[in-house]
């Protein structure tokens, strides 16, 4: 669904300035938002559904860059040094 929303400038300046120390997307910083904000405090307080995680956790990887090398993790390169 698409909805029209016509802001005063300064909370349109406010919510860009949030979502982008988020490091999101505007929209999905509005769309948190207004879940969190309709989330009833009887119900599963979640806002992620399991039909929707899949979607959330695409977007959620999107905003970390992609490495076109290989990385070293393991425990041996984490704790190089450190006496162990």
């Amino acid at each position: 669904m698409n909805i029209k929303i016509n802001l005063p400038d300064k909370l349109e300046s406010i919510l860009r300035q949030r979502a982008a120390k988020e490091g999101i997307p505007i929209e999905l910083f509005v769309i948190q938002a207004v879940t969190e904000r309709l989330v009833d405090s009887n119900a599963d307080t979640n806002p992620v559904s399991t039909s929707n995680f899949s979607q959330w956790l695409r977007e959620w990887s999107s905003r970390f860059p992609k490495l076109n090398q290989p990385v070293d993790d393991s425990r041996e390169s984490i704790y190089a040094g450190r006496g162990e």
